[in-house]
């Protein structure tokens, strides 16, 4: 008897493991048990808004909101406490979310493809974040906190435009992590 107590033991903590690997997408969550919910895909979804019921999910790690219509995020993001990876690329942001700096656990965030134009010093907020991807944003205004996330091994910034003084003074600034960046441009001198 206690043989089979182990075992039916054993096979939930296995089943509970297994079902962190798998990622719902949002007409999955309807028959999922919330708790369970660790990684999230709502790419390609239409979203201008985060759908309810994300935020009724209270071990999500991974969301990824990536090629929607997004231009704003609300602060009900601060509310996924427990988030490590939050993609949110290819949308139609002007600035990163202030709710974003109120994710105590984030390691990896990208924001690609979008409209920012500035990092600002809250950045250092993400004192976990490793992997920030920056790609083709037209960012003119990185602050100083960047270069001193404790963390950060990975920072993509290809396709954004410096001319050779700001390109230099990124690559001295960032030679503490694999930095992605493109030649510098003449024209922006």
């Amino acid at each position: 008897m206690k043989h089979l107590l182990g075992l039916i033991v054993l096979m939930v903590n296995f089943l509970g493991l297994a079902q962190q690997g798998k990622t719902y997408r949002l007409a999955d969550l309807e028959g999922a048990t919330k708790d369970s919910v660790y990684s999230l895909d709502l790419r390609r979804e239409k979203l201008t808004a985060i759908p309810a019921v994300v935020f009724e999910l209270p071990n999500l790690k991974t969301l990824n909101l990536s090629r929607n219509k997004f231009e704003l995020i609300g602060d009900s993001l601060a509310l996924l406490t427990h988030l490590t990876h939050l993609d949110l690329s290819h949308n139609k942001m002007k600035a990163i979310p202030y709710a974003v700096f109120q994710l105590p656990a984030l390691t990896h965030l990208s924001l690609g493809m979008n409209q920012i134009e500035r990092i600002p010093d809250e950045i250092s907020y993400l004192s976990q974040l490793e992997s920030l991807d920056l790609y083709d944003n037209a960012i003119g205004y990185f602050s100083q906190n960047l270069q001193k996330l404790p963390n950060l091994k990975h920072l993509d910034i290809q396709g954004v435009m410096y001319g050779h003084e700001m390109h230099k003074k990124l690559v001295q600034n960032f030679s503490h992590c694999t930095l992605l960046i493109d030649p510098p441009c003449s024209c922006m001198d």
